[in-house]
């Protein structure tokens, strides 16, 4: 027999049953709650408990197919959807993505696509279960940072608002974030204690899958052009040391990308790009108190610092001498 096609809208039309890549940013934290059930002719039983927080939507979905079903749906989407998979099989295509991706139980993904268009296949008398997770775009974002090549080319696709999945095919499912999981649904806490015991469990939950994303560290040599970009960053901040300065606009002057002026200036000299600042000011600080009339106050602030105290305390933690000491020619420079 031919498998029905549908279109998830009529199922969510049919049936009160909120699409689970939506995220309301602002939303207020949903209530707990039991499962409601619904039945569609076409697709069978569907199960779902729904909780919505700001930038998350979490469902756990249970669905018992009836016959072979392909659901498609073409709305576009603007979250990061993750699905653990706990029972049941589901083969999924994406607009966009080059792989399809086979999800059976204690398998894992992460995927954005921005063009709508997925289209899940499910066998007749299938009994399925996922935990879905839906992120809004920004937020996962500003969490997952850009300090490894994982999460650089992460960012580099949601930047160009292209389609990817954390891996391609599938990951295990580990026992620990089994737990998690478990510990989230059997959760019996109310209130605000509830919502924050949840959504800790939730980004905790994102921390484990994407550190299995990145797998282990690997060697990567800098090309040429980067390295010839580092050293002209260098020597901006030989020059332009008392300023202050911002990782996102040090990558602006060098045209590279966060992640590759933090790693590459690292291997390249020895010291990450803000160890390297310090060492000029403090270099700089020690000069001029040896070398200058200036006192320690006013070494203070052509450092830029607010309160001389603070300055001291800086000073001590690099050098191992207050400023005060040098000055008063008690210590004897150091040999550089």
């Amino acid at each position: 027999m031919a498998a029905t096609f549908i279109h998830s809208a009529d199922i969510l039309d049919f049936n009160p049953l909120p699409n689970p890549q939506s995220v309301t940013p602002g939303a207020r934290a949903g209530q707990a709650g039991e499962f409601l059930t619904r039945y569609h002719p076409a697709v069978g039983e569907l199960k779902f408990k729904s909780l919505m927080f700001p930038h998350v939507h979490l469902m756990n979905l249970h669905w018992n197919s009836q016959a072979d079903v392909v659901l498609y749906d073409s709305t576009p989407v603007d979250t990061v959807n993750i699905n653990f998979h706990m029972a049941g099989r589901l083969d999924t295509t994406f607009a966009g993505l080059s792989h399809d991706l086979h999800m059976s139980s204690g398998k894992h993904n992460l995927v954005f696509s921005p063009e709508g268009g997925d289209t899940n296949r499910v066998s007749a008398n299938e009994s399925l279960e996922m935990f879905h997770i839906s992120l809004d775009k920004a937020f996962f974002s500003e969490i997952i940072g850009c300090d490894d090549r994982w999460s650089e080319r992460i960012q580099d696709n949601l930047r160009c608002n292209r389609p990817f999945s954390g891996i391609k095919g599938t990951a295990n499912t580990t026992p620990f974030m089994q737990k998690l999981i478990r510990e989230v649904k059997q959760c019996e806490e109310v209130g605000a204690v509830r919502n924050l015991m949840i959504q800790s469990k939730i980004l905790e939950l994102l921390a484990l899958q994407i550190e299995q994303f990145r797998g282990p560290g690997q060697t990567e040599s800098i090309s040429a052009a980067d390295a010839e970009k580092l050293h002209q960053l260098k020597y901006f901040l030989d020059t332009h040391f008392l300023e202050e300065h911002s990782l996102a606009g040090l990558s602006r002057i060098c045209l590279l990308n966060e992640f590759k002026v933090k790693r590459g200036f690292k291997e390249l000299f020895g010291t990450t790009v803000f160890g390297y600042l310090r060492k000029m000011r403090m270099d700089y600080a020690e000069q001029q108190l040896l070398d200058s009339s200036r006192s320690v106050a006013e070494v203070s602030d052509l450092l830029g610092y607010e309160h001389a105290q603070h300055f001291s305390t800086a000073f001590k933690k690099y050098r191992g001498i207050n400023p005060s000491r040098l000055k008063s020619g008690r210590i004897p420079a150091r040999i550089h």
